[in-house]
């Protein structure tokens, strides 16, 4: 699977402004701090992408579908892999 340039940034600053727009800076709750964590994560290739998904829709308190139609926009090329979640 291949991100675009700056994932990161993009993938942060979305979720941050969709769920979490009264908060000034990522540390100052515990949520964000979270989702903040499981971007790097699978940003650096230390996660999969099913749990990446769930970490964010938990955090998120939003369905998987909602959040991988998010994430999805910043995937540069899915490589052949299917998003199925699992019920």
């Amino acid at each position: 699977m291949k991100t675009a340039p700056d994932f990161f940034n993009h993938v942060c600053q979305e979720i941050d402004k969709k769920y979490f727009p009264e908060v000034k800076y990522y540390r100052d709750n515990k949520h964000t701090e979270k989702i903040h964590y499981a971007v790097e994560l699978f940003n650096n290739g230390c996660s999969t992408y099913i749990k990446f998904i769930n970490t964010l829709a938990k955090e998120t308190k939003d369905s998987k579908e909602n959040i991988h139609t998010t994430v999805s926009k910043y995937i540069a090329d899915f490589e052949g892999y299917t998003y199925r979640p699992k019920l």
